[in-house]
This record gives structure tokens, C-alpha cells and sequence, in this order.
């Protein structure tokens, strides 16, 4: 099945402090680093599995993501949502062609639904706006209905299919 993608967009505003999510308690924020590899890797697979973004990739390919997703990310834009213990959600920043974007947006599996994607966003776009990043995008596949209301609940709009 062949996947098709579309991209959004948002112009910053001044930037405003994140919402804490209703977990139950707060939750805390690292960057993505080579010592949550695994973690994060672990979390990628949970979050896709299922989804419309689900290739059948296994525990080493969800690895072989995250080591390449090391290697480009903006790291101080790139937020890890911790909960306790446990990374429960992540938001990374790549730069495509000089243009900034949140790619991906991952939540675990049984923790979806619960704000922790938006905060996770919301971080980085608040650290995006504070260094002078104007324009930020999101590519996001088709059908991903719960990205899509994600983003455009916090601003972005549909830019055009995603080449």
C-alpha cells in the first residue's frame, strides 16, 4: 500500500509556557540522547503498531530509526516526555531544505489521548520560537486522523501534499 503525505505549516508567536498534561502528576522533559536509544526505540514501535504508519517494522528497524533520527534531529529542540521512569511520548526537530519540522510525534500506545503529544509539541515550538524560528512544518500521513487534529488544533494548516 502506498502511503501518501501531506504537509502543514505554522508561523510562531511569541512563545508561551507548555500545558501540563492531566496525567495524574507532573511529568518532565528530557532531550533525546543516546542512553534513552532503546527506550525510545521501544517507544517508536508501541506507537506505530496498529496505526496507519505501521510497516510490520520490528525491534531492530525501530533501533536502526532512532539511531538515524539521532544523527539529524535538533536535539535542544527535541523534547522527551517522561513520565516517572518512562518515556511516554517524544517530539523531534529536523531541518528539511532550511525549514524547520516536527517529525515524528510519537506517544505510547497506552498513554495516547492524554494531551501528552500537544505538550510534547508544544515544547518544541516554544524552544523553536525562543532561538528565532519563524515558520515550522509537520508532515503527516494521510488518514493520520489523530495528527492531523493534533497540528491544526495548534495552528498549523494544510500547505499541500508533501513531495
Amino acid at each position: 500500500m502506498t502511503r501518501t503525505r501531506s504537509e502543514y505549516r505554522l508561523s510562531l508567536p511569541t512563545p508561551q509556557p507548555a500545558p501540563t498534561p492531566p496525567t495524574g502528576h507532573p511529568v518532565t522533559f528530557a532531550h533525546p540522547s543516546e542512553a534513552r536509544r532503546d527506550e525510545l526505540a521501544d517507544l517508536l514501535l508501541d506507537a506505530y503498531r496498529g496505526t496507519i504508519d505501521d510497516e510490520g517494522e520490528d525491534a531492530d528497524d525501530a533501533c536502526e530509526a532512532i539511531d538515524e533520527y539521532l544523527g539529524v534531529i535538533l536535539t535542544p529542540h527535541s523534547f522527551v516526555v517522561v513520565d516517572g521512569d518512562h518515556s511516554v511520548a517524544f517530539s523531534f526537530v529536523v531541518v528539511v531544505d532550511g525549514m524547520h519540522y516536527i517529525d515524528p510525534v510519537v506517544v505510547r500506545a497506552d498513554r495516547k489521548r492524554r494531551g501528552l503529544g500537544r505538550v510534547a509539541v508544544r515544547r518544541s515550538l516554544d524552544s523553536l520560537a525562543g532561538a528565532g524560528v519563524v515558520d515550522v512544518g509537520a508532515t503527516i500521513t494521510d488518514g493520520n486522523v489523530a495528527s492531523e487534529r493534533l497540528f491544526t488544533a495548534l495552528g498549523f494548516t494544510r500547505h499541500g501534499a508533501w513531495a
